[in-house]
């Protein structure tokens, strides 16, 4: 990651907490929010042409609308999807691109 304070101020905009920020790791970043805590750290060598092929963040949530409401007033842009594994079975997904242009998909529950 290149760019450690948009990509804290991205996930902080979206209701995250900063759980842990200090001189000990200055560049380390740890988010939290609910039960969900992760960490994100500035890399030298990274390749903000390739982020989205390294990693993907995923995050199950209750509330679909809630969150596009939330990336909406964050000045988010995102893509809704409808996805339909089986007949019996759709939901949706919200894709959005974070700051380092990491790929973030938001699955709702099952509709």
């Amino acid at each position: 990651m290149d760019d450690l304070e948009a990509e804290r101020n991205f996930y902080v905009s979206l209701g995250f907490t900063v759980s842990y920020q200090g001189p000990e790791f200055p560049d380390f970043i740890a988010l939290a929010h609910g039960s969900i805590e992760f960490g994100i750290e500035r890399k030298q060598h990274f390749a903000s042409e390739l982020p989205d092929r390294v990693l993907i963040w995923q995050f199950g949530i209750a509330d679909i609308e809630m969150a596009k409401q939330r990336l909406a007033s964050a000045g988010v842009s995102f893509r809704e999807e409808w996805v339909t594994p089986r007949e019996d079975w759709k939901y949706r997904v919200l894709h959005a691109q974070t700051p380092n242009g990491y790929h973030l998909m938001l699955e709702g529950a099952g509709e």
